[in-house]
This record gives C-alpha cells, sequence and structure tokens, in this order.
C-alpha cells in the first residue's frame, strides 16, 4: 500500500508499518562464521605467544599440555565468539530466542534412536568421505582438560550457538526447514576440514532435528557429548581418522553392517522428513484456541 492510499488514523496520522526483518540474510550468515573463525584465529595465535613465552612450545607440548592448550583456546575462542554473535544480531536488528530448555526433551527413547541414527548416518557417509582429504593434525591432547573441552564445553557452546542462536534466528525468518538445513550447513562449515565438514554437516541434520522437536537444547547438548565423548575414545586408541571399513577386515561383514546401517538411515531419514512438514505446517497454519 502506497502513503498516497493508505487512510490517516483518528487525529489525522498515518499508521506506522513494521519494518520488514531482514535478519538474518547471506551476509549475516557469513559475518557470524568469520566472527567465530576470526576469534579462533586470535585465540591460537595469543595462547601460542604465551605458551612459547613459558617455555611449553606448541608443537611440541606433550599430551597432557596439549590437552590444557586445546582447554583454553576452545574457551578463550567460543565463549566471546558467542557474545559477539549475540552483539552483532542485535546491531542488525535481530531479535527472538536465544535456544530452549525444555525438560520434556530428555527422552531417553528419542536419545537413543537418535544416537544410533547418528552411527547408521556415519557408516552410510563412509564412502564418500573416503574420497575427501583426511583432516589434517588433530592433536586435541589427553587428560581431564583435553576430555572437559571435548565432551563438555564443546556441546554446550556449539549447540548455543548453531542450534540454538543461529537456528533460531533463521526459524524466524525463513521457517522450519531452511533452518535446519542453513543451521546444519553453518555447523558443518565451522569444522573447515571437507571430511570434517561433511561429517558434522550430518551430525547437525540430526541434532537439529532433535531440538526442533523436543524443543530443548538439553537432548541436543547431550548427542553431543556422546557423538564427541566416542570420537574422543577412537582418538586416544589410535584409530581417530580411520574409518569402519578399515577397523573390519572382513568384507562380508562390513557390508552386512552397511546395509542395516542404510536401513536405518533411510527409515530415520524417512520419519525425521515427515515429522519437520508438520512442524512446517503447524508454523504456518497455527491453531486458533
Amino acid at each position: 500500500m502506497t502513503d498516497q492510499n493508505r487512510q490517516p488514523e483518528a487525529g489525522g496520522a498515518f499508521p506506522v508499518l513494521a519494518p520488514k526483518k531482514r535478519f538474518p540474510g547471506v551476509g549475516d550468515l557469513f559475518a557470524m562464521l568469520g566472527i567465530v573463525l576470526g576469534m579462533q584465529v586470535v585465540a591460537g595465535v595469543v595462547l601460542t605467544v604465551g605458551f612459547t613465552l613459558a617455555g611449553w612450545v606448541p608443537g611440541r607440548l606433550n599430551p597432557a599440555q596439549q590437552g590444557i592448550f586445546t582447554a583454553l583456546a576452545y574457551v578463550l575462542s567460543m565463549l566471546p565468539a558467542y557474545l559477539a554473535v549475540i552483539w552483532y544480531r542485535r546491531m542488525r536488528g535481530g531479535g527472538g530466542l536465544l535456544g530452549r530448555f525444555a525438560v520434556r526433551g530428555l527422552n531417553p527413547v528419542l536419545l537413543l534412536w537418535a544416537f544410533v541414527f547418528m552411527m547408521a548416518a556415519g557408516v552410510v557417509c563412509e564412502p564418500l568421505l573416503s574420497w575427501l582429504p583426511a583432516p589434517g593434525d588433530l592433536d586435541y591432547g589427553t587428560g581431564l582438560w583435553a576430555v572437559l573441552t571435548l565432551v563438555v564445553a564443546a556441546p554446550v557452546l556449539e549447540e548455543l550457538l548453531c542450534r540454538g542462536l543461529v537456528l533460531e534466528s533463521l526459524r524466524t525468518r525463513f521457517g522450519v526447514v531452511a533452518a535446519w538445513l542453513l543451521s546444519s550447513l553453518f555447523f558443518g562449515v565451522l569444522h573447515l576440514q571437507p571430511m570434517l565438514v561433511v561429517n558434522a554437516f550430518i551430525i547437525g541434520l540430526i541434532l537439529g532435528y532433535i531440538y526442533m522437536v523436543t524443543d530443548s537444547l538439553w537432548a541436543s547438548m547431550i548427542l553431543h557429548a556422546l557423538n564427541n565423548g566416542i570420537a574422543y575414545l577412537m582418538m586416544t586408541s589410535g584409530r581417530g581418522d580411520l574409518l569402519l571399513t578399515d577397523m573390519i577386515g572382513n568384507r562380508t561383514l562390513y557390508w552386512s553392517i552397511y546395509i542395516g546401517a542404510a536401513a536405518v538411515t533411510l527409515v530415520s531419514g524417512w520419519m525425521v522428513w515427515r515429522t519437520l512438514r508438520r512442524l512446517k505446517d503447524r508454523a504456518e497454519n497455527p491453531v486458533l484456541e
């Protein structure tokens, strides 16, 4: 409606039209991604200098020292990055929730199904992952600090950022399905290396789905922690860079597992898509009380 066609309200004043929300756009997603990655670079440089001055030269650290370095680098990058992204969203006019924490999300059966789904999807994607460059040096160290970083800090901060802030912002503007896909892509790209990007994107799809059906970041944090815990155990056992096909020499057994994983993935994927369509329809056509 143009200004000429609008009718003045009582008193002669024209009604004020609410501005159309334009956050987040594509540029905003790149900006938020840049904030997080930039903070990682800054924290890495600062800690490298600090550790060197203290006599702990990065690249020559023992596993326990590397665990401390990893913990400090992660917290000093991700926590400021999360706060900076919140500030950026506010400056760009974004609003809404930073996450949902419904207790009903702690459904053991649902969490078990999602965990099995993650494992099965990882097996199904192995042929694709085998074509991608292997990740570079991913030495997170060992010991308490490494465990706290991978199994506590990372699930909490990454879920707050990716499933909380980013997904909720996207859902406000674009709806359920777009928010699910784009927030998972955002989560994947954060991991930078091609094999990790693909793997994180797939895991992000499952975590995003669980978050939306439970309205609970607690649920996605628990699943994220379980996934990272298994990855940590694989790394400390010297199998962190091995695929299932490398660990199982019997080809018949491997393909039997693969077919079973593919069946779980297909059925679960169909259930996810059906539920997301229902969530989309419910959001677009709310039931009037």
